[in-house]
C-alpha cells in the first residue's frame, strides 16, 4: 500500500508561554488530512479466452484507516510494469466492493462499484463514505482474457481518504433491476419491432430521511438508459444515466475476437452538494431500458446512489424543488448516444492456438423428432449440432467439476443460464424457429453449440 499525503489544515499555537503552549499542543485535535490510498490485489491468473470469477466473499484489503472516503477508482494493472493493461489484452468487466464493517461497526453494504466503464466515485466537497480501521472488506469482480494466452494482472484500486475532519457521512443506496439474479443478470430476448423496448423496473423504499447527493450506474450492451424517479411524486424523474458508446475506431470495437457484447464507454453521473431530498419510508424506482429489436443476453441495470442523512426532509416536503447545483458528468471522449449494433459471432480453436470465427461446432448435425438432452462437461456440449421442431424442449445437464453456462450469442431469442455445476441443469422451451448459436460465457472459444429449430416435424 502507497499513501501520498496533502496537508489541508494545521492548528498552530499561540506563543502565550511554553507551558500554555504545550497545554494547547496537546489538546489540539489531529490536522486534516487528505490522503491518496493505492491498494492492489492478485496477481489473478486468467486463461487463453477464458473469463476469471471471484468468489461471492473474497476478501480484500481496506486502508484501516479512520476517515471518509470522497473518490475511489479501479483499473487492472500489468503485474511488473504496474502500467494500466489495454482492453484488447484484458477486460475488467466488472467489480463492486463490500464493507461487512468491524466487530464494533458491523455493516454488509455495496459502497463502490466499476464496470468496462470505469466508472468512478465522486462525492461533493463535505460529503464523505465513513471508513474505520478494522473495517473489512470483500469485493466481486470477472476479468475477460481476450488473447490465446494465459495473462495474470493486478486490480488496482485508489481512495482518496480524508481523515481528522468530520464530514456528512453518506450511505450507498443501491438498485438492480436483474432482481437479484446470479450474477446480477437478466436476458432481453428480442424480435420486437424497431424501437421497441425491453423495460425493467425496480422500486426500494428509502432507510432515512435525508438527500441523494451523488450516483452512478451501470449497463450492458443494447441499453438505453437508467432512470431513477419517485412515484409519490408524479413519477417525475430526478437522475437519469446515460451511456456513450464508443466511435467505430474506439478501442472497445477493436478486441477480436469479440467474446461479449461491448457496453459504453461511459454511464452520466450526477453530483449535487444540495441533494435531492427524499423522505424515510419514500418510494424510489428504478427503471432500465434496452432495446428489445435485438437479443442482448446477461445485461444488467444496476443504480448506486448516495444518501447523506437529513431529518428536515419529512414527507410533506419530499416533492418539494429538485436541486439548482446538480452537475452532470459525462465523459470528454468522443462517442455515440445510440448503442451500435454488434452481432456477437462464435469461435472454435484453430491449428495455430488462435480462436477462429465458425458458424458451429465440428460434427454432423443431429436430428431429434422431438425433445433433446445435452450433458455439459470437460469444457464441451457433448452434442454440439442440434435440430429439434418448434415447440421442443432442450434440457442441459451440467454434470462436470468447473462452472458453465450456455448464453445465446445470436438467434432469435435470447436467453442464456445461470453458472452451474455438480449435476444442475436447465432447460428451454423453443418457440420461435431459427438457427440459434451459444457459447459458455466462462469459456467462449471452443465451448460453443448451434441449435436449429424447425418449423414442421
Amino acid at each position: 500500500m502507497s499513501i501520498r499525503r496533502r496537508r489541508r489544515r494545521s492548528i498552530t499555537a499561540v506563543p502565550l508561554g511554553a507551558a500554555l503552549a504545550a497545554l494547547l499542543l496537546a489538546a489540539a485535535p489531529a490536522a486534516a488530512q487528505t490522503r491518496v490510498v493505492t491498494m492492489k490485489g492478485g496477481p489473478y491468473t486468467v486463461g487463453a479466452y477464458q473469463v476469471s470469477l471471484s468468489g461471492g466473499r473474497d476478501p480484500v484489503r481496506a486502508p484501516n484507516l479512520d476517515g471518509y472516503i470522497t473518490h475511489m477508482e479501479a483499473d487492472v494493472v500489468d503485474v511488473r510494469t504496474g502500467k494500466p493493461v489495454p482492453i484488447k489484452r484484458i477486460m475488467l468487466h466488472h467489480i463492486v466492493f463490500v464493507n461487512f464493517g468491524s466487530k464494533t461497526f458491523p455493516r454488509r453494504e455495496p459502497f463502490y462499484g466499476d464496470g468496462e466503464e470505469r466508472a468512478k466515485m465522486s462525492l461533493p466537497p463535505g460529503y464523505g463514505y465513513r471508513v474505520r480501521a478494522g473495517d473489512r472488506w470483500a469485493w466481486v469482480w470477472m476479468l475477460m482474457n481476450h488473447r490465446n494466452r494465459v495473462d495474470k494482472v493486478y486490480i488496482r484500486y485508489r481512495m482518496t481518504v480524508v481523515t481528522g475532519e468530520s464530514r456528512t457521512a453518506v450511505i450507498p443506496e443501491a438498485w438492480d433491476t436483474s432482481f437479484g439474479n446470479q450474477a446480477l443478470v437478466f436476458d432481453v430476448p428480442g424480435g420486437g419491432r424497431p424501437g421497441s423496448l425491453s423495460l425493467r423496473r425496480l422500486t426500494r423504499t428509502m432507510p432515512v430521511s435525508g438527500r441523494l447527493v451523488a450516483g452512478l450506474g451501470h449497463v450492458h450492451g443494447g441499453a438505453k438508459d437508467l432512470t431513477l424517479s419517485e412515484p409519490a411524486c408524479g413519477d417525475r424523474t430526478i437522475y437519469r444515466s446515460s451511456p456513450t458508446w464508443g466511435l467505430p475506431s474506439n478501442a472497445f470495437y477493436q478486441v477480436r475476437p469479440v467474446l461479449h457484447e461491448p457496453g459504453p464507454i461511459n454511464m452520466s453521473q450526477f453530483q449535487s452538494q444540495q441533494g435531492i431530498p427524499v423522505a424515510a419510508g419514500q418510494p424510489v424506482a428504478l427503471t432500465s431500458r434496452y432495446d428489445n429489436q435485438y437479443p442482448h443476453t446477461r445485461a444488467m441495470g444496476l443504480l448506486l446512489a448516495y444518501l447523506a442523512p437529513d431529518p428536515s426532509v419529512t414527507p410533506a416536503r419530499m416533492c418539494g424543488a429538485l436541486p439548482t447545483d446538480v452537475k452532470v458528468l459525462r465523459t470528454r471522449t468522443p462517442g455515440r448516444t445510440r448503442a451500435p449494433v454488434r452481432p456477437i459471432r462464435i469461435y472454435d480453436w484453430g491449428a495455430d492456438g488462435r480462436a477462429v470465427e465458425v458458424t458451429g461446432p465440428r460434427g454432423p448435425l443431429t436430428r431429434y423428432a422431438g425433445d433433446a438432452s445435452v450433458n455439459v462437461a470437460d469444457f464441451a456440449f457433448n452434442r454440439g449440432n442440434l435440430s429439434v421442431p418448434l415447440g421442443a424442449t432442450v434440457r442441459w445437464a451440467f454434470n462436470g467439476s468447473v462452472l458453465h453456462n450456455v448464453t445465446l450469442a445470436n438467434g432469435p431469442e435470447g436467453f442464456s443460464s445461470n453458472r452451474l455445476i455438480g449435476g444442475a441443469t436447465f432447460a428451454k422451451r423453443f418457440t420461435r424457429p431459427g438457427t440459434y448459436s451459444f457459447f459458455c460465457e466462462l469459456h467462449p472459444v471452443g465451448m460453443i453449440q448451434r441449435i436449429v429449430v424447425r418449423r414442421g416435424s
